[in-house]
Parts: structure tokens; C-alpha cells; sequence
């Protein structure tokens, strides 16, 4: 070979050294990665954490700083990555709602049955400062879903009228609601699923056969 070959054959091996991974070289990366989101959890579940930094989820999923930019270079980008990992962590995906409104009472169960399983993390989403962020993020994914499978339901109804009918479904297939049933009135995950999924079909189901009533509700007052 001549000195040119030689180099142009040094600069293949190393490019092709260079894309090459090996699986588990891959593996390890991503148990890394996975450890420094875990880490982001715990730092916000804990009440007496205060801001969740680099630094500090570093500390947290022992790790260098380093090897917390090198998979994730900004802040923004680390509870982007969180807000995903939660949703992927639960059994249902928070942000896909049903494709249509006769499914959401069937939704709720499971739903709710997710929230209970994965209590640490719906905690941390729904308590503390620091998932703001990606709490928001997720949820105007969740309000364009829901509001697709409540579109039939409610293109009669004016703008007001389907902003108040949509709050009420919407609340019953949310964590919020959830916690309120659990904390205030003691009731589990299937129990407080099924009372959702009947309101649900309640409120669905008169929507259904009497549009009216939502538009003048002072005629149901006492």
C-alpha cells in the first residue's frame, strides 16, 4: 500500500470504529439514563427538596455531571425527557385519550387503576413546583386528545357551553381527581375508577339526550 492508501485505510477503521456501538455499550447507556430520570423523581417526590438541578439529580442518581449533560445538555431537556418517562412508566399513555366519547367511562378504571400503581410518580407530578414544567406540557396533550373524543358530543353547544361540559368530563379522567377521592374520601383505585367511570357515563349520557340542560343550569338550582 502506499502512504495515501494506508491513511485513507486508517481513517475507514476509525470511522467505522466511531459508529459502532456495541449492544452492550448501548444497554449501559440507556440503565444510565433511566437512573438519572429515577433520580429526577425521587429529588421530586421529596417535600423537602427545593430546586431540582443538575448538580443535584447528578448527586442524586450518582453520577458525574458530566454523564447527566451527555444525555441531556439543558434543564429543559432533562424534565422533557422526565415528562416522558413518566408517561411511558404508567400503563396508560396520560396524553391519548379514547377516540371517542362512549369509551371514556371504559377509560376511567384503568386509568385511575395506573394512577394507584404508579403513585410515587403521580405525586411527584401532580405536588411538586418542580414537574410544572412538564406537568403543563403534558397536559395540553392530554386537553387536544379529550377534547377530539368530546367533539361530537358537543358541537352543538357554544363556546361557553362546551368549555363548562368538557371541565366537568375532563376532571373525572384526571389525576387531580383521583387524589381527591383517595385523600378526602378513602377510596382505592377501583373504587374511586368505577365512581368516575359512572359520572362519567352520567354526565355523557344526559349531554346526549338533553343538550339543554347545560345551557341554563339556574333552572335546576333549589
Amino acid at each position: 500500500m502506499t502512504y495515501v492508501r494506508v491513511l485513507e485505510y486508517r481513517i475507514d477503521v476509525m470511522k467505522s470504529e466511531r459508529a459502532y456501538e456495541s449492544p452492550l455499550r448501548v444497554e449501559q447507556m440507556e440503565q444510565t439514563r433511566i437512573r438519572i430520570l429515577e433520580a429526577v423523581t425521587e429529588l421530586v417526590a421529596d417535600p423537602t427538596s427545593g430546586e431540582v438541578t443538575i448538580p443535584l439529580v447528578a448527586r442524586q442518581a450518582r453520577v458525574s455531571l458530566r454523564t447527566v449533560y451527555r444525555h441531556f445538555p439543558t434543564r429543559d431537556a432533562l424534565f422533557d425527557a422526565w415528562g416522558e418517562f413518566v408517561e411511558r412508566s404508567l400503563d396508560v399513555r396520560l396524553h391519548t385519550y379514547p377516540e371517542t366519547v362512549d369509551e371514556l367511562a371504559e377509560f376511567a378504571p384503568d386509568l385511575y387503576r395506573s394512577y394507584e400503581q404508579n403513585e410515587v410518580l403521580i405525586h411527584a407530578m401532580l405536588n411538586s413546583k418542580a414537574a410544572r414544567g412538564a406537568r403543563e406540557r403534558t397536559r395540553r396533550r392530554r386537553k387536544r386528545s379529550f377534547e377530539r373524543s368530546m367533539r361530537e358530543l358537543t358541537a352543538g353547544l357554544d363556546p361557553h357551553e362546551r368549555a363548562r361540559a368538557l371541565a366537568v368530563v375532563y376532571l373525572l379522567v384526571s389525576a387531580p381527581a383521583w387524589q381527591a377521592m383517595r385523600d378526602q374520601w378513602g377510596l382505592d383505585g377501583v373504587e374511586a375508577g368505577e365512581a368516575a367511570a359512572w359520572a362519567v357515563g352520567v354526565l355523557v349520557g344526559e349531554l346526549r339526550r338533553n343538550p339543554d340542560s347545560i345551557r341554563d343550569s339556574k333552572e335546576v338550582r333549589p
